[in-house]
């Protein structure tokens, strides 16, 4: 059974998830990349003999269809690994979701019951007045845990204080410490570890862009186009009618699959939205990430799989050694770090000379003895562009205003993290795509 058309917006994991879907549908689709590259923010660079992903992603086995895809697709070049996370504070490392057993390793038997008793109390106190993500935090953690691992880390990560985000962004990341778990591994200690820090998740065997790579391959290559940015999207009576090019080749739509950053998508509509609806999209923002590369002569730097840094002194809030997702990742004897600094285009450091850049984090990773000058072989800079979108407190009523309007198009979903403006990950991603083409073909 053959239906007309889809025409996808982004060739990220959004973008690939639906044609992946429409292409088992039996649904004609096409896809246009605004990049020479598929993969959107989770692609996976080569840089000489070494791979690093763009950003520290996991397939987390949250929705069985994922999972049950990407096994068939790879086979047993798919491994479930086991990595856990920590934070770096005071020349310390901590499990990271935090847990009572951690906490109580790092601040020591008296702060640790002063800090337990915060946390006891706080979970009588009323909810009703947390009314962003500092309260909530403050209010499930105490000033102080919620200062040393949270609030300091959220604003380097958001480019915002976090009296100005939205309880959103705490996602499923602060969900290990309860009365449940502090009495628990107050008890039992480290037999009873919290469940949530197992770090468990799949991984690839030669990085997370292969995921994406086995989805364009399944659906066959020349469906997706890239260097094809989407400059103009025309619509009248409620319909979109096409789509521009790269400003010259005019394309008839029957029905249009966005995953596009929302602002860019409402400021290409031809005519232009109403005035109320252009000035919410201007007034969203995404957070840039710089990726300071390192290739190292050096066996290994640590087991985990990602480390967070709350301190301001740095300006990175995440470092990763792609060795520790798969050995695939580094020669044989050697490892990489990938350094991850959040930022916007505005700021200076987005611009700021490559070789200033790489020597000032340099200095930083070896003060903290992660490796000498010595083991340096090489060293790289990756920009991504909008890889975060940033859920500034009430950023739901803006957004909402915006979906309304664009609810009118009978023609148009709109998927991913920068398209449906939300913090979402691959399963989301592959589940939203089922979601949008199980519809479609029902029509």
């Amino acid at each position: 059974m053959k239906k007309n058309k889809i025409t996808i917006i982004g060739g990220g994991p959004a973008g690939l998830a639906c044609a992946y879907y429409a292409k088992n549908k039996g649904i004609e689709f096409i896809v246009y990349e605004a990049s020479n590259s598929f993969g959107g923010n989770c692609q996976t660079i080569k840089f000489n003999d070494f791979y690093f992903d763009t950003g520290a992603h996991r397939l987390h086995d949250k929705d069985s269809d994922t999972t049950k895809i990407f096994k068939n697709l790879l086979k047993e070049r798919l491994r479930k690994i086991h990595v856990p996370s920590q934070i770096y504070r005071d020349g310390k490392f901590i499990d990271f979701p935090l847990s009572p057993y951690g906490l109580f390793n790092f601040l020591g038997p008296i702060n640790f019951i002063k800090e337990s008793l915060a946390i006891i109390f706080n979970s009588f106190k009323s909810k009703n007045k947390i009314k962003n993500f500092e309260d909530f935090a403050i209010n499930k953690f105490g000033k102080k845990i919620a200062h040393l691992f949270l609030l300091e880390y959220s604003n380097k990560l958001w480019g915002l204080h976090t009296s100005n985000l939205s309880t959103v962004i705490s996602g499923n990341r602060l969900k290990g410490l309860s009365i449940y778990t502090l009495i628990l591994e107050t008890i039992f200690g480290k037999k009873r570890k919290t469940k949530h820090l197992d770090g468990s998740f799949y991984y690839p065997d030669n990085g997370i862009g292969v995921l994406f790579d086995e989805l364009i391959y399944h659906c066959g290559v020349s469906n997706f186009n890239s260097k094809s940015k989407v400059t103009r999207i025309n619509h009248s009576d409620n319909r979109i009618n096409s789509i521009v090019i790269n400003n010259q080749d005019n394309y008839n739509i029957n029905h249009l699959v966005s995953s596009m950053p929302l602002g860019i998508f409402i400021e290409s509509m031809s005519p232009p939205p109403p005035n109320e609806i252009l000035s919410i999209s201007k007034s969203i923002k995404f957070r840039n990430v710089i990726l300071v590369c390192f290739f190292l002569d050096k066996k290994k730097i640590n087991n985990n799989g990602s480390m967070y840094f709350p301190d301001k002194k740095y300006l990175f809030t995440r470092i990763y050694e792609p060795k520790n997702r798969s050995i695939y990742m580094s020669p044989n004897n050697k490892t990489s770090l990938i350094v991850e600094i959040p930022c916007f285009k505005n700021d200076d450091i987005w611009v700021l000379d490559k070789n200033d850049l790489i020597k000032k984090i340099k200095e930083d990773l070896i003060n903290l003895k992660f490796f000498n000058k010595d083991h340096i072989i090489d060293s790289s800079i990756y920009k991504i562009s909008n890889a975060y979108p940033i859920l500034e407190l009430n950023f739901e009523k803006k957004i909402k205003k915006i979906f309304d309007y664009l609810s009118r198009f009978k023609n148009l979903d709109v998927t991913g993290r920068n398209g449906l403006f939300a913090y979402t990950h691959i399963h989301d991603h592959m589940k939203n795509g089922r979601e949008i083409i199980d519809y479609y073909f029902k029509k």
